[in-house]
Formats: C-alpha cells, sequence, structure tokens
C-alpha cells in the first residue's frame, strides 16, 4: 500500500496589520507529525513562510529581516478592503507569500489524497477562504478538511462562507484520525491516539523552509474563564512534565540550531511549585544557551521571589505581565486575575531578580463593553509608574464568550456580524472612524510613555492622567 500524501496548508493573514512575533501554526505542525508517525505522507506549505526560498529571492536577500528573538516582518500587499471595513482610514494587506508564489507551490506537488486546513482569529476568515478556492481549483474532487481556532468558534459561518468538505471542531487529533482512516480506507489510523499532551510526537518543524526560533507549549488550555477570553472553549486545561518540556527545548534547539524558544501558553505559571519551578531549574541546571520567551500574558500574581529570581537565570528574554485593567470592578468582572498591589509586587520582585522594569511589559486591554477612557488611561499611567512598558490591546468580541454575549444583549455588537467586524483595530464595540482616530490617541499616549520609560525620570500616575487630557484626548 503507498503512504498517502496529505498536503497541510497554514493560510494567509487579511489584516490591517501583522508580524511575526513568534508566530508559528504550532498545532498544525503537531498534527504533522502525528499523521507522520501514523505513516503517512505529509506534505505542508505556510503561507506565512518568511523563509521561502522564491519569496527570499524576490526580496534579493538571503535569509528574512529578523530582531532580537528571531521576529520579524511578514511579506506584505496591499488588497482591496472589504465593504464591511471601509469606514477605516488604514490598508488593508494579504500577510504571507505571494499569490504566485502559493499557487506555483500547489502546481509543482503531486495531487494529495486530502488537504488539511488550519484557521486562526475568526477575523483572519478570507485567508482561509483563498486558501480553499486555489486549492479546489488546482485539485478538484481533492477532499477539503478544515479544523482550528475559527472553525472551532464560528462553525457555522465556516461552513458557510468556506464550505470544506469536512469541518472539524475542538482539538482536532480527536476527529481528525478517525476521519482520515475513513477517506482513505484504513481503519487502523483510529488506534492508538494519544493518551496525553506528553504522549504526541514533537512538532514536525522540519517542514517548514527555516526557523529563527520554536515555539512550544509546557501546558494546555487554562483553568480560569475570564470574560472576554475563549481559550476554554478551545480546549482542556492540561500540564506537560517539565522534564519532558526541557528535554523537547535540548533536542530540538540542538537538532535545528536555534536558541530562541517563546512559550505559547496561556497559564505558564499556574501550579508554579510543581511545574514552572522545576521546569526551570532543570534549565538551569543543564546551562544551556537558549532564551526565552513569554508573548502571551504572563499571571503576575504567582510571582514571588524565586520564581523572579529563576525566570532571570533561566533567561528569559521578553516578559508580558496581564494587568487589563486597575479598576476593581473591572477586575472581579474579568477573573480577580490580579490587583495592582500584587502587580507591583512582581515587578519589583523581577527588578531585584536583575530585570530592568523597561524590559519588561504589561497588557492593558480598552475598548471592552461598558469601560470609559478614563479606566484606560487610569490604567496606563499606573503600569508607567513602575517603570514597565505598556502593550495596548483593543477588545476584540470572541463569540462564545461572556463579553461577547454582553455586547450583543446591550445593542453594541450585532448578533450576525460579519466577523471581520472583529478585529481589534477597528474597536468593535464602535465600528466607526471617529472612535478608531480616539483609541489611536491613546494608543499614541502609552506609545509616548514608553518612549519615556527608556530616560531617568518617569511620569507620576497623576500626572500622566493631565498630559493625556492635555496633549492626547479629542
Amino acid at each position: 500500500m503507498h503512504d498517502a500524501k496529505i498536503l497541510c496548508i497554514n493560510p494567509w493573514i487579511y489584516d490591517f496589520a501583522a508580524y511575526d512575533f513568534w508566530s508559528k501554526p504550532l498545532g498544525l505542525l503537531y498534527i504533522a507529525a502525528l499523521l507522520r508517525q501514523h505513516g503517512l505522507d505529509v506534505d505542508f506549505i505556510d503561507c506565512l513562510d518568511r523563509w521561502h526560498p522564491e519569496l527570499l529571492q524576490r526580496q534579493k536577500r538571503s535569509r528574512p529581516k529578523r530582531r532580537k528573538g528571531g521576529i520579524g516582518p511578514f511579506h506584505r500587499e496591499i488588497v482591496e478592503k472589504p465593504q464591511c471595513l471601509q469606514f477605516m482610514p488604514r490598508h488593508f494587506a494579504r500577510y504571507g507569500l505571494p499569490e504566485s508564489i502559493f499557487i506555483e507551490d500547489l502546481k509543482n506537488r503531486n495531487q494529495p489524497e486530502v488537504i488539511l486546513v488550519t484557521s486562526i482569529m475568526t477575523y483572519w476568515y478570507p485567508g482561509v477562504k483563498k486558501v480553499v478556492e486555489l486549492c479546489r481549483r488546482i485539485f478538484p474532487g481533492v477532499p477539503v478538511v478544515l479544523g482550528g481556532i475559527y472553525a472551532t468558534l464560528m462553525p457555522d459561518h465556516a461552513r458557510e462562507t468556506i464550505a470544506p468538505d469536512y469541518l472539524l471542531t475542538g482539538p482536532a487529533e480527536e476527529g481528525l484520525l478517525p476521519l482520515l482512516g475513513h477517506l482513505l480506507k484504513r481503519p487502523k489510523l483510529e488506534n492508538n491516539l494519544p493518551t496525553s499532551f506528553d504522549s504526541y510526537p514533537f512538532p514536525a518543524w522540519d517542514l517548514l523552509h527555516g526557523l529563527d526560533y520554536l515555539v512550544m507549549m509546557a501546558t494546555r488550555g487554562c483553568p480560569l474563564s475570564c470574560s472576554f477570553c475563549a481559550t476554554n472553549n478551545l480546549s482542556g486545561y492540561s500540564l506537560r512534565q517539565p522534564e519532558k518540556v526541557v528535554q523537547e527545548m535540548q533536542q530540538q534547539t540542538k537538532k535545528y540550531g536555534v536558541s530562541q524558544i517563546a512559550f505559547y501558553d496561556d497559564a505558564l505559571f499556574m501550579q508554579a511549585e510543581n511545574h514552572i519551578k522545576p521546569l526551570l531549574r532543570d534549565i538551569i541546571s543543564r546551562k544551556t544557551d537558549i532564551s526565552l520567551h513569554a508573548p502571551n500574558g504572563l499571571h503576575a500574581r504567582f510571582i514571588d521571589e524565586e520564581l523572579a529570581e529563576l525566570m532571570f537565570r533561566a533567561r528569559f528574554r521578553t516578559i508580558r505581565l496581564s494587568l487589563e485593567s486597575v479598576a476593581k470592578e473591572r477586575q472581579r468582572d474579568i477573573h480577580n486575575k490580579i490587583t495592582p498591589g500584587e502587580m507591583t509586587r512582581a515587578v519589583r520582585r523581577l527588578v531585584r531578580a536583575g530585570f530592568k522594569p523597561k524590559d519588561l511589559e504589561t497588557y492593558i486591554i480598552m475598548a471592552l463593553p461598558g469601560q470609559k477612557i478614563e479606566e484606560v488611561v487610569e490604567t496606563i499611567g499606573y503600569a508607567h509608574s513602575l517603570g514597565v512598558r505598556v502593550r495596548l490591546c483593543s477588545y476584540s468580541p470572541i463569540p462564545g464568550t461572556k463579553d461577547y454575549n454582553r455586547a450583543i444583549a446591550a445593542g453594541n455588537f450585532p448578533e450576525n456580524a460579519d466577523p471581520l467586524l472583529t478585529n481589534k483595530t477597528v474597536i468593535p464595540l464602535c465600528r466607526t472612524t471617529a472612535a478608531y482616530t480616539r483609541y489611536e490617541k491613546i494608543s499614541q499616549f502609552a506609545h509616548w510613555l514608553n518612549e519615556r520609560a527608556w530616560g531617568e525620570k518617569q511620569v507620576t500616575e497623576e500626572n500622566a492622567k493631565r498630559i493625556f487630557r492635555k496633549k492626547f484626548s479629542v
């Protein structure tokens, strides 16, 4: 029996802005490795591939542009702005490979037996749609299977708009192997499913053209249920064995010649005594030259003196702490994840361990349902008073979350809106040019304070409020 050819595709991003902040299709790479383990021949096209040889040739480069940590810009091409986003005073673009390169990649391959397409943000579905259309044009009759976050959160929209032959929701491995067993007439495929996260083979990184970093997960899911977050709707919560995580780090960084690792975890510091602390001690004891990055928001509440010291010794280079808001009502409503006092203590502990305040970042959320601008400005001023850098995040109404349902019930968001309108850049609960301009002023204010964070003199919390009213308010 010949090896069945499975083609895995990570689609383009269609958005107002996108950047490779440790962006890799980790779930699809796990699936690819799992299919290989079951004897299938797997091919892979990453539409966000910055290392594609043809793209580099067109750019007249030998390697992609890169910044500290291996991150860098995606190739960008301006495209027609969708009708529902015409109010936005910004260009809309496709990020990733030029369409002609993708088409040539498809044409240069033998016809696969099944095509697997993943999906991420709900408002990135145009990239998924275009990929499926081109696959059907070049490989008519080949079944297309769609999975991923968009497919899970908005299955009805995905069925109607993308029209895959098969759609999988939730963790894909639970339904994919039985489905492929049926399509390929190989019933044994559904046997020997992984029993735990640690029983998966390592992601199939060799299917990519090049790597500047690796991404990995030490945990899966999150035990919290924050009002704006959909993680609980995507998977359950589980922890890997710390020694297995470190083993993967050592083997994979050596194999692929990289030293940068970004954690994709949503709850990396939960159960710290039994998980992240022994994990970091193991890394330190091996005296590796690996640099660690935590681009997702970390739970600062769990950063005690010991954890702060372990983070410094284990070479954390990117630390982003979840603050969201200093308003007590908002904190209670979100999930009581952090208080200002706990944030202050966490920052002080990290500084005592050896980090500089300017090396720390904190996520602050704006444009939540019922949230006043004054609340955002107060939170920005507080974070700046600690000396840390502010990362502003606009609220995106994610289907199935508490805040999404609230926004619809309050009349702030249409019940059957095009997912494009959930894009955080458009300030979804307002969806006007004036609202975008107003919140852009807040972003400019945060950027101005961040630049001050590099200097010697901090702006006090109260002065920050006055400066905003005087220089940035609309």
